[in-house]
């Protein structure tokens, strides 16, 4: 997880640096544990406006499996990890996961916007972790409920204008 942490610093850098783009218009839409990295890095990053979570677990330890080996072979059969090598040291790689508490990062992004998109039919994130994450979030904040949408918002077709509202609404 520290590696995804990483990758959204370096592209929020070179956005932020790259002539041509205004750096006070930068805007962070993260979905499911990319929403929790996304929470913790915008909670002090403070290049990012606006914050959009959708999926996102409110604490990841709720929703993980407890042995860290059924979690690996999940994210196999997914594809998330190609490499049967990988993690090198699977305890340190599966307690990065288990620390991501996006409920304790929200607060600290206030002043700046956040919206909780999250599907009524999401079987692998229950809808409490929306509502958790928006009564931890401070003003300004939204929380969009889909109705019958399911855990990857991105493949929902009503996901684009939820995002463009968003987007007019806090730019």
């Amino acid at each position: 997880m520290e590696g995804w942490g990483s990758d959204l610093e370096a592209v929020l850098d070179k956005v932020y640096n790259t002539p041509g783009i205004d750096p006070s218009s930068i805007h962070c839409i993260g979905s499911s544990a990319g929403g929790a990295i996304a929470s913790k890095v915008a909670a002090y990053n403070k290049h990012i406006k606006s914050l959009m979570l959708m999926a996102t677990p409110a604490d990841l330890s709720d929703i993980l499996p407890e042995d860290p080996y059924m979690l690996k072979s999940h994210f196999l059969d997914i594809g998330v990890i190609r490499d049967q090598g990988f993690p090198e040291d699977i305890d340190l790689w599966y307690n990065n996961f288990v620390q991501l508490m996006p409920a304790r990062d929200v607060p600290f992004i206030s002043p700046r916007p956040v919206a909780i998109v999250h599907g009524t039919h999401d079987t692998l994130v229950p809808e409490r972790h929306a509502k958790r994450l928006y009564d931890a979030a401070l003003d300004p904040k939204d929380i969009i409920l889909v109705e019958r949408a399911p855990h990857q918002l991105r493949k929902d077709t009503r996901t684009p204008k939820i995002i463009t509202d968003w987007l007019n609404k806090v730019a």
